[in-house]
Formats: C-alpha cells, sequence, structure tokens
C-alpha cells in the first residue's frame, strides 16, 4: 500500500484538499465514532482550525484524501488546555513553542482492513517524529481514545499519560505525552533513524 504524506498550513493546500480533510473528519468523528462535533456543510471544523494549525494529508495510491492529523503549538489556545483541561486532574496544561498538540486524527477505513489502517497509521507517526525534528518539536501532547494509545504503545511509541482516562461523550479520553526519543525512533525507523 503506497501512501503520500503532506504536512502544511491551510495555504499549503488546495480548497478540494481542504474540503476533503473536513469531510472526512465529519465521517470519521461524527458518523463513524458518534462524537458530538460541529459540523457545517459535511465538514468537521472547529474553533482551533481558525488558529493557522499545520495539518498532515495523507493520500492513498489513487491520491485521494484518506487520511489526516492537525498539529499546533501548546503556546497558545489548544484542545487539551482550553476544551479538555479536566483530562490534566488539576496539573497545569503545557505552554511551550516546542510542545506541539496533536488533534483530530483521521485515516479512512472503508474497504480497507485493518492491516491498511495501522500501516498508514504508522507511516504517520514517522511523519510526525521528522516533522518535529525540522521544527525543533521536543515533544506532543494528545487528547486522544484508549484505542489510539493501545496503537501507539503496539507500535513501540514512547508515551506517558498526564492523568487518568474520562468519559467524555461516548469514549474514554485520556491526555497523553508522546516522547519523541530513541525507543520511539527505534519503534518506528528500527536502527537507520
Amino acid at each position: 500500500m503506497g501512501s503520500m504524506i503532506q504536512i502544511g498550513q491551510r495555504n499549503h493546500f488546495d480548497r478540494n484538499d481542504l474540503h476533503a480533510l473536513h469531510v472526512l473528519r465529519a465521517k470519521v468523528f461524527r458518523d463513524r465514532m458518534g462524537w458530538d462535533v460541529p459540523v457545517l456543510a459535511g465538514m468537521e471544523i472547529d474553533g482551533y482550525d481558525a488558529l493557522e494549525p499545520h495539518y498532515m494529508v495523507i493520500r492513498d495510491e489513487a491520491s485521494k484524501v484518506c487520511g489526516c492529523w492537525r498539529m499546533m503549538p501548546t503556546d497558545g489556545p489548544y484542545m487539551l488546555k482550553d476544551t479538555f483541561p479536566e483530562l490534566l486532574h488539576g496539573a497545569a496544561a503545557p505552554q511551550d513553542k516546542r510542545i506541539w498538540e496533536l488533534s483530530r486524527f483521521a485515516i479512512e477505513t472503508e474497504g480497507d482492513s485493518q492491516y491498511g489502517f495501522a500501516e498508514r497509521a504508522l507511516i504517520a507517526m514517522r511523519a510526525i517524529v521528522q516533522f518535529a525534528d525540522e521544527h525543533d518539536i521536543a515533544k506532543y501532547v494528545t487528547v486522544t481514545t484508549t484505542a489510539v494509545e493501545r496503537l501507539l504503545r503496539h507500535a513501540g511509541v514512547e508515551t506517558t499519560r498526564m492523568g487518568p482516562p474520562l468519559r467524555i461523550g461516548v469514549e474514554r479520553a485520556i491526555a497523553l505525552e508522546i516522547h519523541l526519543g530513541e525507543t520511539t525512533r527505534k519503534a518506528l525507523f528500527g536502527t537507520l533513524h
């Protein structure tokens, strides 16, 4: 399975790519997972999309958008600090231009095996490590589900829980730090990186 990844801000992508990204998010988060998220004209969009985040767009062999991730520094507003602070259980939220938040990770699974999901997720995780190297990012934080936490752990990515999971809506949510050190790099790249 070939996948192509692009990372950039909104102006890096054409309108069709952005539309496909937001439609995919609506399909995954509202339709498949049952989350209560804002959907406008079939697109899942929230206030954080207005704050100049970077987006990862994953394409399949036919160049169709089949995955995405949103990335933004924590030195301004971001989802963990401003929407889900209860996941920190009273601890201070990171606020550092070298710590970025990953959010809205979505991969299309329609017509794909779980193997296809896992392969695309692995390719995406490698890309966020490379992006971190290029942008002096020390680590990532994320609000995710315990299912994605298991996926990261299974892939060998080093994570630290920022507190115990809580039920938010229909999911058990967790705040994680994603470490970019040797353990993560060896798991994702082998000994060559």
